[in-house]
Protein backbone atom coordinates (compact mmCIF):
# COMPACT_ATOMS: atom_id res chain seq x y z
CA UNK A 1 0.00 0.00 0.00
CA UNK A 2 2.96 2.28 0.48
CA UNK A 3 3.57 2.17 -3.27
CA UNK A 4 0.04 3.41 -3.97
CA UNK A 5 0.64 6.39 -1.71
CA UNK A 6 3.96 7.15 -3.40
CA UNK A 7 2.45 6.87 -6.89
CA UNK A 8 -0.34 9.26 -5.96
CA UNK A 9 2.12 11.68 -4.38
CA UNK A 10 4.35 11.66 -7.49
CA UNK A 11 1.41 12.06 -9.87
CA UNK A 12 0.07 15.02 -7.90
CA UNK A 13 3.47 16.70 -7.92
CA UNK A 14 4.11 16.09 -11.64
CA UNK A 15 3.72 19.04 -13.95
CA UNK A 16 4.90 17.59 -17.25
CA UNK A 17 1.80 16.77 -19.32
CA UNK A 18 3.68 14.38 -21.59
CA UNK A 19 4.74 12.25 -18.62
CA UNK A 20 1.24 12.35 -17.16
CA UNK A 21 -0.20 11.26 -20.51
CA UNK A 22 2.22 8.33 -20.77
CA UNK A 23 1.62 7.32 -17.16
CA UNK A 24 -2.14 7.51 -17.66
CA UNK A 25 -2.08 5.14 -20.65
CA UNK A 26 0.30 2.74 -18.91
CA UNK A 27 -1.92 2.61 -15.82
CA UNK A 28 -5.09 2.31 -17.91
CA UNK A 29 -3.73 -0.75 -19.71
CA UNK A 30 -2.81 -2.40 -16.40
CA UNK A 31 -6.22 -1.57 -14.91
CA UNK A 32 -8.09 -3.01 -17.90
CA UNK A 33 -6.02 -6.20 -17.75
CA UNK A 34 -6.82 -6.62 -14.05
CA UNK A 35 -10.53 -6.01 -14.68
CA UNK A 36 -10.53 -8.55 -17.53
CA UNK A 37 -8.96 -11.16 -15.27
CA UNK A 38 -11.63 -10.52 -12.61
CA UNK A 39 -14.40 -10.87 -15.22
CA UNK A 40 -12.87 -14.15 -16.43
CA UNK A 41 -12.85 -15.52 -12.88
CA UNK A 42 -16.49 -14.48 -12.38
CA UNK A 43 -17.46 -16.17 -15.66
CA UNK A 44 -15.80 -19.41 -14.59
CA UNK A 45 -17.63 -19.26 -11.25
CA UNK A 46 -20.97 -18.75 -13.03
CA UNK A 47 -20.28 -21.69 -15.36
CA UNK A 48 -19.52 -23.93 -12.39
CA UNK A 49 -22.74 -22.85 -10.67
CA UNK A 50 -24.82 -23.51 -13.81
CA UNK A 51 -23.27 -26.97 -14.18
CA UNK A 52 -23.96 -27.75 -10.53
CA UNK A 53 -27.59 -26.62 -10.73
CA UNK A 54 -28.33 -28.43 -14.00
CA UNK A 55 -26.75 -31.64 -12.72
CA UNK A 56 -29.12 -31.54 -9.72
CA UNK A 57 -32.29 -30.99 -11.79
CA UNK A 58 -34.64 -33.94 -12.14
CA UNK A 59 -37.69 -32.51 -13.93
CA UNK A 60 -37.49 -33.27 -17.65
CA UNK A 61 -39.84 -30.36 -18.39
CA UNK A 62 -37.49 -27.90 -16.71
CA UNK A 63 -34.43 -29.40 -18.39
CA UNK A 64 -36.15 -29.21 -21.81
CA UNK A 65 -37.19 -25.61 -21.13
CA UNK A 66 -33.63 -24.63 -20.22
CA UNK A 67 -32.28 -26.37 -23.32
CA UNK A 68 -34.76 -24.54 -25.58
CA UNK A 69 -33.89 -21.22 -23.93
CA UNK A 70 -30.14 -21.73 -24.50
CA UNK A 71 -30.62 -22.85 -28.12
CA UNK A 72 -32.79 -19.77 -28.73
CA UNK A 73 -30.16 -17.46 -27.25
CA UNK A 74 -27.41 -19.01 -29.35
CA UNK A 75 -29.57 -18.72 -32.46
CA UNK A 76 -30.10 -15.01 -31.88
CA UNK A 77 -26.39 -14.49 -31.21
CA UNK A 78 -25.53 -16.13 -34.54
CA UNK A 79 -28.01 -13.93 -36.38
CA UNK A 80 -31.01 -16.26 -36.43
CA UNK A 81 -34.60 -15.29 -35.76
CA UNK A 82 -35.17 -13.28 -32.61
Amino acid sequence: MMYKHLILKMALAMGNEDYLFKIYHYILAKYRKEEHEKEHEETQERKAEVIRIVSELESLDIIESIYSFIVGMLSVKRGGAA
